[in-house]
């Protein structure tokens, strides 16, 4: 599973989920959709870099 996430671009994984909650808090009626948007896509792609992280670390020490 490690090495699934490891494959993952962060870049495109950024716009795809900004692009999914901006139409998610949009369509909900949120006045300021956009900063939660960002924020939400921010702290989402950040998870995936610190599990891609781990994932490098654990197979380093495996090798």
């Amino acid at each position: 599973m490690l090495e699934w996430i490891n494959r993952i671009s962060l870049l495109w994984a950024f716009v795809i989920l900004f692009a999914l909650h901006a139409l998610l808090y949009y369509s909900l009626g949120n006045g300021s959709w956009f900063m939660l948007a960002l924020l939400a896509a921010f702290v989402e792609t950040g998870v995936i870099a610190a599990i891609q992280a781990f994932g490098r670390m654990t197979r380093k020490s495996n090798d």
